[in-house]
């Protein structure tokens, strides 16, 4: 669908926005809106309960219902309001009861209010318009949906709202820019025009301005019914131009009720729940982005989140995330202690060293052989000094419902700590993520599963208040495991001779993963995938530590399951007893601790 969004969105969905979609539109539609205004304006989804109102100058609502064929539409209005927020003065607005009263005008507060909305509207409209072009589109999309039908052009044709009252003059008035508009439908209509002068409407430079020009238009119209009291409701003699109506005149006036309604600023905005209000904020404040992964002979979108942040967790959006309680307290507490023990053994890392080599034909001169010097002598030296291998270590672990218990406690206590002694130091990057499935945060479905890649933790950007919300997640899902670790690739950087990068993978079952009927990720062919992301990711250098975490119901079948995780991960995967998840952590003590040093 040709729409100008198209060029900003990351994809075109053909149904209704889904929550990351939505989130999206509405962090690109309050860039457009700071971007005109210069401002950090709101732009929030309509909540439940809470009116159809205008702007009030400090936030912009926007309705949840977008698709493409209404998002220019979306974006158009929104940019509207934005623009009331620049330009127009909301105390003029505020105070208007103050004017009409000092002119004994209270009488005709509803058409003075209606006619300052549709001149402040012009005035607003045409700078936005005239000063940036690239929101013209969007412009016209939002005057297509709430001004432009067929029912308002033949309201304008025909011979209805021809008769010399307010509601004939207000439906004339407002639609006085449509092609089909005819200014000479009512008695005064032509002297309303040159008042208006929408040509030059520029020429109002503010809300005041359009206000009074509102109360001059009023009294000419109401002077002019007080002159003709007795001509008030009869049909104009001329008719010239007026056409036979097919349309009704209720339903013209269904159209004439959505402009009027457009102007006050109660355009219908659908509205979102208070729980998928919070889910959009937090998919707003965190950073989701869905990748397209080729699987089997289809392709599946895995939803990946960089960082767990407070909003995040408590939207649930995935459905992932549960109460830190104490038991998982105790599990940070003890992985940060084991952290600290670990650290105080790999403090040499931290250390520089140096190599001093003296008696040489070229570098620097040794001031203490000056004094003994002859012509034969050597009396350079040069220091070389050599650092351990930074060392980037991304730890993926399996997330899946299977994992709950005794197996997520003692992975969660030693990968805490690994993510302790990688803040405390200064060559070992550690990155944490978790593979899994979730709840399709979709407005229509919330039953749908998707595969879901956590990542969690970056020691080079997170904090220790970071690594603790890894106590948060609550081992759900499945386990779509290739799809993961293909979406995962692009993460872990390539081994060279100035870093070593290694992935260490902890899980404790097949991969396994459904979507509907498009999908069934199970047996060989699932086994056959994974094996192939592995690949793909060993093709960069990386060097991969797995380890299957055992159970009672694994033990039956420990040969096929020794053979298909050595299919997936290579000969050198193991299996360790969950109690014993701690020899991954000594593995990689060793790990850090090997004298590769580079200058």
């Amino acid at each position: 669908m040709n729409t100008k969004s198209a060029y900003w969105l990351s994809h075109t969905p053909t149904e209704k926005f889904n929550l990351i979609e939505l989130a999206h539109t509405q962090r690109a539609i309050s860039n457009f809106v700071k971007i005109l205004t210069k401002e950090e304006i709101p732009v929030e989804f309509f909540e439940q309960n809470k009116g159809d109102s205008m702007t009030d100058g400090k936030k912009i609502a926007i309705s949840s219902t977008i698709n493409m064929h209404n998002i220019d539409s979306v974006v158009g209005l929104a940019i509207h309001e934005g623009a009331h927020c620049k330009h127009t003065d909301f105390y003029v607005l505020k105070k208007i009861t103050n004017r009409l009263l000092h002119d004994n005008l209270m009488g005709g507060r509803r058409w003075i209010e209606l006619l300052l909305n549709f001149i402040e509207d012009r005035r607003i409209d045409n700078l936005v318009y005239h000063n940036a072009p690239g929101y013209q589109d969007y412009y016209r999309a939002m005057y297509e949906r709430y001004y432009y039908s067929k029912t308002v052009d033949q309201g304008l044709k025909g011979k209805e709202y021809r008769e010399e009252n307010w509601e004939a003059y207000m439906f004339r008035i407002i639609n006085m820019f449509n092609k089909n508009a005819d200014p000479t439908a009512l008695k005064i209509l032509p002297t309303i025009y040159k008042a208006v002068d929408l040509k030059n409407i520029g020429r109002l430079t503010s809300t005041k301005h359009s206000l009074e020009l509102a109360i001059t238009i009023y009294n000419l119209i109401n002077m002019h019914f007080i002159l003709n009291s007795k001509d008030k409701h009869q049909v104009q003699e001329n008719k010239k131009g007026a056409k036979h109506n097919k349309t009704s005149k209720e339903e013209i006036k269904k159209a004439f009720s959505k402009q009027e309604n457009f102007l006050k600023g109660q355009t219908h905005k659908t509205s979102l729940s208070k729980k998928e209000t919070k889910q959009v904020e937090a998919i707003g404040k965190s950073n989701i982005k869905i990748n397209d992964v080729k699987v089997l002979d289809t392709s599946c979108p895995v939803h990946v989140i960089e960082g767990m942040t407070p909003a995040l967790i408590e939207s649930n959006l995935y459905g992932v995330f549960g109460i830190n309680d104490l038991k998982f307290r105790q599990q940070v507490e003890d992985g940060i202690n084991i952290g600290k023990k670990l650290l105080r053994k790999l403090q040499v890392r931290n250390e520089q060293i140096t190599l001093a080599s003296k008696r040489l034909k070229s570098g620097k001169i040794d001031p203490r052989r000056i004094y003994a010097a002859n012509f034969e002598d050597d009396l350079f030296y040069k220091i070389d000094r050599s650092n351990y291998k930074p060392i980037s270590l991304h730890v993926s672990i399996d997330g899946s419902g299977s994992m709950e218990g005794t197996k997520w406690w003692q992975v969660l206590t030693n990968t805490i700590a690994l993510g302790y002694v990688a803040l405390k130091m200064d060559n070992i990057d550690l990155t944490i993520s978790i593979r899994t499935s979730g709840k399709n945060p979709n407005l229509s479905s919330q039953t749908a599963q998707i595969p879901l890649l956590i990542l969690a933790f970056d020691s080079k950007k997170h904090t220790l208040r970071d690594l603790k919300r890894l106590a948060y997640y609550k081992c759900n899902g499945l386990t779509p495991e290739g799809m993961c670790l293909n979406a995962l690739n692009k993460y872990i950087p390539n081994s060279s001779y100035y870093l070593d990068s290694y992935l260490i993978n902890m899980s404790d079952g097949y991969p396994t993963f459904e979507m509907g009927k498009d999908l069934n990720y199970r047996g060989e062919e699932a086994i056959l995938d994974t094996a192939k992301s592995v690949k793909n990711i060993k093709k960069k250098g990386v060097k991969i530590l797995s380890y299957f975490i055992k159970s009672s119901t694994t033990e039956t079948k420990s040969k096929e399951l020794n053979e298909n995780f050595q299919i997936m991960y290579g000969k050198g995967a193991s299996f360790i007893d969950p109690k014993n998840v701690n020899e991954v952590t000594k593995t990689l003590n060793n790990l850090f601790l090997e004298r590769n040093l580079i200058s």
